[in-house]
């Protein structure tokens, strides 16, 4: 009896912070990190030429560039996609992240000269896709 008191304690206390956890709101999560990568990405690069950061430091480290883009891409593909067939059928914020993605990849592939303006642009660029995603899912009269 015990046992089982302690496992439904256990299992309701569980399902209850999983709900809480798993009520973030895709589009915050992907502006945040998309705008923690064009601060990345622009920081960085000028830390490292003040000498405040060493080049062999794990924040200038192009599998964590790439670690953190596949996370951003994943996070997009869940918001933005799932907002496009659910509410709004709007392809703006989707080309919007497309065209961000497309300029973070190339300032990953550009190690010189334009890589910092093309990391930090499309930064921003997806950040802003999902602002104007949460903007029009919240206007949206359609419920999922």
């Amino acid at each position: 009896m015990h046992l089982y008191a302690l496992y439904t304690l256990f299992n309701i206390h569980f399902q209850s912070n999983m709900k809480s956890f798993l009520n973030i709101n895709p589009d915050a999560a992907g502006f945040f990190t998309s705008m923690l990568c064009a601060v990345h990405c622009s920081a960085v690069p000028v830390l490292i030429s003040m000498g405040l950061l060493g080049s062999g430091s794990w924040l200038h480290n192009h599998a964590f560039d790439w670690i953190i883009i596949g996370i951003g891409v994943l996070i997009a593909s869940y918001s933005l996609i799932g907002d496009f067939y659910k509410k709004h059928k709007n392809i703006l914020p989707l080309a919007m992240a497309m065209l961000g993605f497309a300029m973070l990849i190339i300032g990953m592939i550009e190690h010189h000269g334009w890589m910092l303006g093309f990391s930090v642009v499309g930064g921003i660029i997806v950040a802003l896709a999902h602002m104007y995603n949460h903007k029009l899912g919240a206007n949206c009269c359609t419920t999922p």
